[in-house]
């Protein structure tokens, strides 16, 4: 493989663990990052994962990390996101065999084909260059493209004009993000699993005293009758025990916390600037009634999307409904078709083969939660298992582990 270039968008967990392996076998590999490595993780900080470690590392990755003296998490162990990156992630991304592997500030903005691939970088300073390479794997995941908050998907009136007081990621409401948030009333947007995490984070902050208990929260969910936050499947209740802890308590949470209103079934129309930087929103429920309520901040956590944008050169087919590659799209709907109840969820998908993963466009690869597009159920063992199919697919050999190591 020696001489083979490999370029990789995006020095997350999957862009990392993709580029140790084809960097075994012999290839030149760059990552092009647009912030810096694993940015996602570091920005959730006290967030914890659902997952032990175990799931969220392979074999490889940690072995060579033992050989270097590096003193990992225990297979069971259950991390923050930022302690996931500062205990493995990023000692991954130092590994001596991954030296000058990694381009932070590397933002790829566009992928065409003129023999070779030819790739778009545009650096955080400013400047723009060319790159080319024999083989892509995009890793650059889906958290960068977030939602819109208005009705059926689009943008709500004025949305555009919210700035730094809209946010759309789950921030670290124990960290840098408590300022933000403490003594507001904040408008949350979402009933899945980032919500969920972020009202067990308000209600830390409020039970904490001082300015934090004059937080006050608007809230717009689906109505679900009874039950606040989206359904989690039971086998992952009972597989994943802090997911089940986190469960139980945000619904106590969310129908006995006073600093809490709920929306349930409005959908947001309008954003409007109001005196002193506060906001006029503009609700709307499922009978056509409007309600304007007034608010700091809004935390809108409604999933994410793919970027397509920078492929829009080369021959992907992609899935009309999730966005994610075709042939990987119609495996996860058959195998849903044919046994719903298993497949729920993360821990009910499996992987689907390297067929899956081709595209019309001969070397190019979207891993990741990427490739899931819109459909949320991915897991970071999936991933690992899909960069094995891809280096099968390349002609990569089977990683070369020592026994004793692990």
């Amino acid at each position: 493989m020696k001489g083979r270039k490999l370029a990789i968008v995006g020095a997350g967990p999957i862009g990392l663990e993709a580029a140790l392996r084809a960097r075994q076998a012999g290839f030149e590999v760059t990552i092009f990052e647009s912030r810096s490595v694993a940015d996602n993780f570091r920005s959730y900080g006290s967030v914890p994962l659902f997952t032990p470690f175990h799931m969220n590392s392979t074999e490889l990755g940690c072995e060579r990390l033992r050989a270097t003296g590096a003193l990992l998490p225990a297979g069971d162990e259950t991390l923050t996101a930022e302690a996931l990156r500062e205990r493995y992630l990023l000692p991954l991304s130092r590994l001596p065999e991954m030296k000058g592997v990694v381009l932070e500030g590397a933002a790829v903005t566009g992928i065409a084909r003129d023999g070779p691939f030819v790739l778009r970088i545009d650096s955080a300073g400013g400047s723009s260059r060319l790159e080319r390479a024999d083989v892509v794997i995009d890793a650059s995941g889906v958290y960068g493209t977030p939602n819109a908050t208005g009705p059926g998907g689009l943008p709500a009136l004025g949305e555009e004009d919210l700035g730094e007081r809209l946010e759309q990621r789950l921030p670290a409401l124990s960290g840098d993000a408590a300022p933000r948030y403490a003594g507001k009333r904040i408008l949350l947007l979402g009933d899945g699993r980032s919500a969920a995490n972020a009202i067990d984070g308000l209600d830390e902050m409020v039970r904490a005293g001082g300015k934090g208990a004059e937080t006050r929260i608007e809230w717009v969910h689906r109505d679900r009758g009874g039950r606040a936050f989206a359904p989690v499947p039971a086998t992952e209740l009972e597989e994943l025990p802090v997911l089940r802890e986190l469960d139980q308590r945000v619904e106590r949470i969310a129908h006995e916390a006073p600093w809490i209103r709920h929306h349930a079934g409005a959908t947001v129309t309008a954003y409007r600037g109001r005196p002193a930087g506060a906001i006029e929103v503009t609700l709307e429920s499922g009978r056509g009634v409007e309600e304007r309520i007034e608010v700091a901040r809004v935390l809108a956590l409604v999933g994410y999307r793919p970027d397509l944008s920078i492929f829009r050169e080369l021959q992907i087919h992609l899935c009309y409904t999730s966005e994610g590659p075709m042939a990987l799209a119609a495996a996860i709907l058959a195998a849903q078709m044919k046994d719903p109840h298993s497949t729920q969820g993360c821990l009910g998908q499996v992987a689907h083969g390297p067929g899956t993963l081709k595209s019309p466009e001969p070397d190019f690869y979207i891993l990741g939660a990427k490739s899931y597009g819109r459909n949320p159920n991915f897991l970071l063992t999936l991933g690992h298992q899909q960069i094995e199919d891809v280096m099968g697919l390349i002609g990569v050999p089977e990683p070369r582990l020592n026994p004793a190591a692990s």
